[in-house]
């Protein structure tokens, strides 16, 4: 209790520091502190504040490298949309349990994505992959696939491009690795000397992610 009181007034304080004004370094403080209240929101005060969180496993990797796929064959059920345009992920799937769908559906994690729920349209318990082409009001939308195949107590993020030539896209696949209990992180032969996933690999070694 009293941690979680100390991070509420971290959290506070941080809100309230605007830095409104123009100067030398100020974009970079704006990053670091964005980055701090979404690692706030998104994992250490939902962690606290219920024990019985479901554990999150966020697939993330290079553009292009299947990580739609392998959740997919992970699953044994079309979950996610794979393709050729680049980025494929734009908006990130959450494969879930029914059961769990309170924890997600609520704003208790990534309170600042708003929530979008497929379905497939004969009613079965696999959802309706996301369409390839999304306008951009949905860009940033959290999809919730319930699938009573996944195993209670789990969820399974399927995350857009860390190396998106799009901005939005590697911000927030950044912000959903750093809220990950566990990182399944998928590259090729082709891009597994790439700087950019490794630079998160060393951010995520520094926090000792698993």
């Amino acid at each position: 209790a009293t941690l979680m009181s100390s991070l509420d007034v971290v959290r506070g304080r941080l809100v309230a520091t605007t830095l409104p004004l123009a100067g030398a370094g100020v974009e970079e403080a704006r990053r670091r502190r964005r980055d701090l209240v979404d690692q706030l929101d998104d994992y250490l005060l939902p962690r606290l504040r219920s024990d019985g969180a479901p554990l999150l496993v966020v697939v993330g990797g290079s553009t292009g490298a299947g990580k739609s796929t392998l959740v997919n064959s992970l699953l044994g059920a079309p979950l996610t949309r794979p393709g050729v345009l680049r980025p494929t992920t734009r908006s990130p799937v959450l494969v879930h349990h029914p059961a769990d769908a309170p924890w997600f559906t609520s704003e208790r994690v990534f309170p600042t994505l708003p929530r979008v729920t497929t379905t497939r349209d004969d009613g079965a318990s696999a959802p309706r992959p996301a369409p390839e082409r999304e306008d951009a009001t949905t860009v940033r939308a959290l999809r919730l696939a319930p699938f009573a195949g996944m195993p209670p107590g789990m969820a399974l993020l399927d995350a857009p491009d860390i190396d998106s030539l799009e901005t939005a896209n590697r911000d927030l696949a950044a912000q959903l690795l750093a809220a990950a209990d566990l990182w399944l992180f998928v590259t090729t032969a082709a891009r597994y000397a790439d700087a950019v996933p490794w630079d998160l690999l060393r951010q995520a070694a520094a926090r000792r992610a698993q």
